[in-house]
């Protein structure tokens, strides 16, 4: 009678036990699903940014197909609930900077939205920085401690039914990837996003150019360490810059470091700036304008040249005209003189008329002198006009 009591009572606390596991095996499951759906709904908080909005939280499983439909509804894809934390602890944080395998390992100052990538040195210790990439991050960004990255995809979606290309999860629902999409082909980048790296702008995850998530995705093998910090300081490679694209409306859906075929920016000529190229125009303006005036110059000489000619012309025939009337009136004088030798009077008559026309003589001659004077000088004063035009 003993034995049955004592097994009944084990049977009594067995079940017991099982009772409890079970309720606390549900309780567990629960709260499981409820911080699930808290976890979606904060993720899906919009951010105190401009459009693209909650765009860089993960809600689909992997994708590894390219070809996907377009016009899919972002609703029937599934949450990322199996997203795994990998934030490391002291130890493991301390093994990654000192004895880690790795080739490389990543810091990411979320302040200054610079992303710079070091490798070994001869001790063994990540300090020789190799590239340095600008980024933007968001207010769910880490902000300190060392992760551990995982998984890669081609192209992922992200919260909101954007996508992103060249995706690596660094720790639950932040990744690298690029800037987001509205669809998953290269020719629809939301170019307002792009305008905006350098500047904290996504939702959490960190985004980059293509060619620099193209770079991650690569070259830094899962199992790659990932630091956050904070610092005015962009870091020892400083701070690269990236395009701004929106006021280029025939490339600016595409990223212009893809290195796509079909990708608009490779054969695009970014056109001269306005003012470089008057200031290369102005010279020649200049040249012309002198060269203008050179040459109405030369052909204003032989104008003023002509003017001279006309005027020695001119000067020429009115002496040759005073010559000849001087000859004519000796010649005349000379044939009234011996005409009228024979008689005293008419002699008399002649040699006053002589005396007469010498004296005019002497007077033409004279004003021609001042006339040819003054011809001279007028000559002279157009030749120094001239010179000073």
């Amino acid at each position: 009678m003993n034995r049955i009591k004592n097994y009944k009572k084990i049977i009594i606390f067995v079940s017991i036990l099982i009772a409890i596991f079970l309720i606390i095996f549900t309780t567990k499951k629960i709260i499981k699903s409820q911080k699930s759906k808290n976890n979606k709904a904060v993720a899906t908080y919009t951010e105190a940014v401009e459009e693209p909005e909650k765009e860089d939280i993960i809600v689909s499983t992997e994708n590894t197909n390219e070809n996907i439909d377009e016009n899919i509804n972002p609703e029937d894809t599934s949450w990322d609930e199996e997203a795994e934390e990998t934030k490391v602890d002291e130890k493991e944080e301390q093994k990654a900077k000192e004895n880690s395998t790795n080739t490389y390992y990543i810091k990411i100052n979320y302040t200054a939205n610079v992303v710079t990538i070091y490798k070994k040195d001869n001790d063994g210790n990540y300090t020789i920085p190799v590239k340095a990439l600008v980024c933007s991050t968001g207010v769910a960004t880490p902000t300190s401690g060392v992760y551990k990255m995982s998984n890669k995809y081609r192209w992922h979606m992200l919260n909101g039914g954007v996508y992103g290309q060249y995706c690596t999860r660094i720790t639950g629902h932040i990744l690298f990837h690029s800037v987001p999409y509205a669809t998953n082909s290269p020719d629809s980048l939301k170019y307002v996003a792009y305008d905006k790296l350098g500047t904290r702008a996504s939702a959490g995850c960190i985004r980059l150019t293509v060619e620099d998530a193209m770079w991650v995705y690569n070259n830094c093998a899962s199992g790659t360490y990932v630091e956050f910090y904070s610092s005015s300081n962009p870091g020892p490679l400083g701070k690269p810059s990236a395009k701004k694209i929106s006021s280029n409306v025939s490339c600016r859906n595409w990223d212009p470091t893809d290195p796509d075929n079909r990708n608009p920016w490779h054969s695009y000529v970014e056109p001269k700036n306005t003012e470089e190229i008057e200031k290369v125009q102005q010279p020649k303006i200049e040249e012309k304008k002198e060269n203008t005036e050179k040459q109405n110059e030369i052909s204003n000489k032989p104008v003023e040249e002509n003017k001279i000619n006309t005027n020695t012309n001119s000067i020429s025939n009115t002496n040759t005209d005073t010559s000849n009337t001087n000859t004519s009136t000796l010649n005349t004088n000379a044939n009234q003189t011996t005409n009228n030798e024979s008689t005293k009077e008419k002699t008399n008559t002649t040699s006053e008329n002589n005396s007469k026309t010498n004296n005019k003589e002497t007077s033409n001659q004279i004003s021609n002198k001042t006339k040819d004077q003054e011809i001279t000088k007028s000559i002279e004063k157009e030749k120094t006009i001239n010179k000073n035009k």
